[in-house]
């Protein structure tokens, strides 16, 4: 009987104590959140902190904010109303102190003003006879300014700046400033507010080079640089003795490696008529070769850019059965070949294929610098180039067409070169126009004038020797200097100008007057006897601006 009783005992202290201890944690809260000292002083204990919103734990460096935050008593309930101070604590432990404004649960730091990026430790604390102390997170980051287009010197320039946090998060509604006086810019300084897509439209003129600063908070976050109006290239290849040497420099000019490359003869250039639209579609330099024997140089070169894949434009004539063997051995070989060039060139438009405007160029296969002139802008737009003869139009040429469901074809030179029977037998199934001139100039200025793009002009434009047929020269081989750099155009966004050696064409001249505010950088490609120095001299004079 005494046994039972203890037992019993035993096990109602035992509940008793399990009652306390569920109880107990309530209890010490209870306790701890509210009471009184021992001056007899009524306290509240602050326990929590949370930020009104995730704006607010974000500060942006130089500018000047509140910061609003919520204090409970404890997390989930009662809100704490009681005097508080802050400080603020950074990555490297220095500890700024601050007044908090504000009561009822909610309070802010006001005029809140940061100027190194990281984050910093808010520990909000009691004031007596209060208790208790509550921590945050500000995140503080850069503003960040990205501008769409460059500046020049004397020109009304209108650009697109858009403002973000370091984050890429959108700063709308904010003020930034604009100075110019370093570019002696009228007015020296500008404001602007951004929209709600963080954006705003930059208005400038500069009157010299320098940089144009944006800033926001105080601190300079953007420098965009004026460039001049007007930019001379250093000249390409002014020591190439040759084709071959040309092509080299040429490739390495617009490529440090290349997967793919282009081999093509040196002396004459009915199969590569068409190459660069191939060279912008593979993203390849053309290099060159004499027809019997691989140059050294070339396959120098191959190695030197890392080339894995050769693409040979024309049949054995042209490039060897002897070259394409001498590199099987260390690449892999395609050749595209037909019969004829206009053959080979609809091989080439296969793998080309056509823009969005279905516009295919049809050239003379030998009125060559007709088909070199458009070069550039065909490969820039992914518009293939096709051949005809003057009287007949190429089965192949027309089955082209066909395959590449075209709906425009140019006409590139007068009937002189295409004749009105082409030009009637393309009408029936084609929307055609013709842009022909009097000579391989006059038709290379109505190609610029039908494609030279005002609101975003091309750039740079090459100048290069016109003396592309065999005809045109004395003694030696025709210069390749305009259709190795039409790819080098196409690829850098540019155009080619073929050019007299000593003077400008008439028809080029006039373009040149009437165009230089769109031609923001010029270069000459090869060596004095395609574009001699003094004429050189007379580009830069004219162009300048």
């Amino acid at each position: 009987m005494i046994k039972k009783k203890r037992t019993q005992t035993v096990l109602s202290i035992l509940m008793m104590a399990l009652l306390l201890i569920g109880m107990l944690p309530g209890m010490l809260l209870a306790a701890d959140e509210s009471g009184t000292n021992s001056n007899g002083e009524s306290y509240t204990t602050l326990r929590g902190l949370t930020f009104v919103s995730e704006e607010e734990s974000t500060v942006i460096i130089g500018e000047t904010t509140d910061v609003e935050f919520k204090l409970n008593r404890i997390p989930t309930s009662k809100l704490f109303t009681g005097s508080v101070n802050a400080t603020l604590t950074d990555s490297q432990g220095n500890v700024t102190y601050y007044s908090v404004s504000g009561g009822g649960g909610y309070y802010s730091l006001s005029n809140l003003t940061l100027y190194t990026p990281g984050e910093y430790t808010l520990k909000v604390s009691a004031v007596s006879p209060n208790k208790g102390s509550a921590t945050g997170i500000i995140k503080v980051l850069d503003a960040v300014a990205t501008v769409a287009d460059s500046l020049k010197v004397n020109d009304d320039n209108s650009v697109s700046v858009k403002l973000t946090d370091s984050e890429g998060k959108v700063l709308d509604q904010r003020s930034v400033t604009v100075d110019g006086t370093k570019v002696d810019a009228n007015p020296a300084t500008q404001s602007y507010t951004t929209l709600s897509d963080g954006t705003f439209i930059l208005n400038i003129t500069p009157e010299k080079a320098g940089n144009v600063d944006i800033i926001f908070g105080g601190k300079v976050i953007k420098s965009i640089p004026v460039e001049a109006a007007y930019e001379t290239g250093s000249r390409i290849g002014s020591q190439a003795s040759d084709n071959v040497a040309l092509s080299v420099e040429i490739a390495k000019q617009g490529w440090t490696s290349a997967p793919n490359v282009i081999l093509a003869r040196d002396d004459q250039f009915s199969d590569s008529l068409a190459a660069a639209p191939l060279s912008k579609k593979l993203d390849a330099p053309i290099l060159m070769t004499a027809s019997g024997t691989l140059d050294s140089r070339t396959l120098t070169a191959l190695h030197e850019l890392g080339a894995r894949n050769i693409y040979i434009v024309g049949g054995t004539v042209a490039v060897s059965q002897t070259i394409e063997d001498t590199l099987s051995k260390d690449f892999t070989v395609t050749r595209i070949a037909g019969l004829q060039g206009y053959d080979t060139a609809a091989l080439i438009s296969s793998q080309v294929g056509i823009d969005s405007t279905q516009t295919v160029y049809l050239a003379n296969g030998s009125a060559i610098p007709d088909a070199i002139a458009i070069s550039a802008f065909a490969g820039a737009h992914g518009n293939p180039i096709l051949l005809t003869d003057r009287d007949t139009l190429p089965a192949s040429t027309l089955q082209a067409l066909i395959n590449l469901n075209a709906k425009n074809v140019v006409l590139l030179g007068g009937t002189a070169v295409i004749s009105n029977s082409v030009e009637s037998q393309l009408s029936d199934r084609f929307l055609v126009q013709r842009w022909g001139g009097y000579d391989r100039y006059d038709t290379q200025g109505l190609i610029f004038q039908n494609l030279l793009n005002k609101d975003n002009p091309q750039s740079p434009l090459y100048f290069t020797s016109g003396l592309v047929r065999q005809d045109d020269v004395s003694s030696g081989k025709p210069y390749a200097d305009a259709l190795l750099t039409a790819a080098l155009a196409a690829k850098n966004g540019g155009f080619v100008a073929m050019t007299q050696p000593n003077s400008l064409p008439p028809s080029l001249n006039y373009f040149l007057l009437y165009n230089k505010g769109y031609i923001s950088k010029s270069a000459v490609v090869g060596n004095n006897n395609g574009v001699s120095f003094n004429l050189e001299q007379q580009l830069q004079q004219m162009l300048s601006h």
